[in-house]
């Protein structure tokens, strides 16, 4: 199936449905083009063109249509999630008209969705095209990885929007061109967990080499997720990779302790020097001593989380509590547009309890399958798909902007889809 070289009747409709599929795995491949591209012309030129938006909105009806055509529950699984997720925003649109607020929880669901579509449209085709599926779910993450380590050049040569701007105007870090600096960190765990999984098992001599431009990409970006990330993916990959052996003391345990410990020592070292060569280096320590740990490491969040829940609580219907009141509702509340970037707290209120089912649930039912397959001496991808889904998990509650997260969505599914291959299924000409 899918192969040009396969030689077959001419039949018009099979032959549009190939061609979408490549349409759709072409468009897998270079999605990261597209949130470039749409920050570019809001930093360059201050337009907000929505070109990721629309981008992602195509793509995903054309997953929805394949799905209709080749695995019809999934189909259903996912039409009746979005009018799940439906009916706060269309509540909210009839009770207060806010056509802005509306677009952008619509977005919020699609976003929401994304990694499920993509995982449902590779387990659709690859009963039937397995060697066309490895091929793309392969490419699309190098090409995707590609397309990051380009844009974070283009960032280190000072391009793009820099990840935080003092008092001072001096400023911290770069994104390259994408905008969102708390999602470039999510979709850093997804690719670099993807490629320092390949070099280990693959390309072991370079591993060193990998980890080093992983440890670079993730101060250059500079917020608190992605140098942790980088940190925890160099020396939790081959860990997890030793499979059926991870439960036990090894010699790789041993061997990795020390340089963890060194290299942590000096990254701490490092942030130290930093905030005392920025002046924030006081203030630090002022919010430590007024708001502790959690104040540190949240950022702020703990109180955003505290005024959402606040008004979950105390402000909101029984309707709204069980499917939300979307971001109209808290705007209605507050304002402005308010976000606690936690996403528990945000999917809680921004859809309800319902909604924070569906996030829950994707993500654990992606960690269940990739748990399944870890301690096998055999599995190829588990271990890389298992670290990364625990955490994004971890994160969506640190720093936010991962179950929301357009930047996210297609490289978290396309990593998922890895759980596929662990299975061989016979190929099949016939769609």
């Amino acid at each position: 199936m899918f192969d040009a070289t396969v030689q077959q009747p001419f039949d018009a409709t099979k032959e549009r449905l190939v061609f979408c599929h490549h349409i759709i795995v072409w468009m897998f491949s270079f999605y990261l083009l597209a949130d470039i591209v749409s920050g570019f012309f809001v930093i360059q030129l201050g337009v907000d063109l929505k070109v990721s938006l629309l981008y992602k909105m195509v793509l995903f009806v054309l997953l929805l249509l394949m799905l209709a055509r080749y695995q019809f529950n999934a189909f259903l699984v996912i039409l009746f999630t979005i009018l799940l997720l439906f009916v706060s925003p269309v509540a909210e649109l009839f009770r207060l008209p806010n056509i802005p607020h509306f677009v952008s929880d619509f977005g919020y669901i699609i976003k929401i969705l994304m990694p499920l579509a993509v995982f449902f449209y590779f387990s659709a085709i690859y009963p039937v095209a397995p060697r066309f599926t490895k091929k793309w779910i392969v490419f699309g993450l190098w090409s995707n990885f590609s397309i990051l380590i380009a844009n974070l050049m283009l960032g280190a040569m000072g391009f793009g929007r820099s990840s935080y701007t003092l008092s001072n105007d001096e400023t911290v870090g770069s994104n390259g061109y994408i905008y969102a600096a708390n999602e470039l960190g999510a979709i850093l765990i997804v690719l670099f967990g993807f490629a320092l999984h390949m070099f280990w098992n693959k390309y072991r001599r370079y591993y060193i080499a990998m980890s080093i431009l992983s440890l670079l990409c993730g101060v250059l970006i500079a917020t608190k997720t992605a140098m942790l990330s980088a940190f925890l993916l160099v020396f939790l990959i081959p860990l997890v990779n030793e499979r059926n052996l991870f439960f036990r003391l090894t010699w790789l345990k041993i061997k990795l302790l020390l340089p963890a410990l060194i290299l942590l020592g000096a990254v701490i070292i490092f942030i130290v020097d930093l905030l005392q060569g920025l002046g924030l280096y006081d203030k630090m320590l002022w919010v430590l001593s007024q708001k502790g740990v959690i104040g540190v490491i949240w950022s702020g969040r703990d109180q955003f989380s505290l005024d959402l829940l606040t008004i979950y609580i105390d402000q909101s219907t029984l309707f709204q509590q069980v499917f939300g009141q979307g971001s109209g509702g808290v705007f209605e509340h507050i304002g402005k547009k308010y976000s606690a970037e936690v996403d528990i707290v945000d999917a809680l209120v921004w859809f309800g309890f319902t909604g924070l089912l569906v996030c829950l649930s994707m993500s654990f039912y992606f960690i269940k399958s990739a748990a399944k397959l870890f301690l096998h001496s055999n599995s190829q991808f588990a271990p890389c798909v298992l670290l990364v889904n625990l955490l994004l998990l971890f994160l969506a509650q640190f720093s936010g902007h991962v179950w929301m997260s357009g930047t996210l969505g297609i490289g978290l599914g396309l990593l998922n889809a890895l759980l596929l291959l662990e299975n061989k299924p016979k190929e099949r000409l016939n769609a």
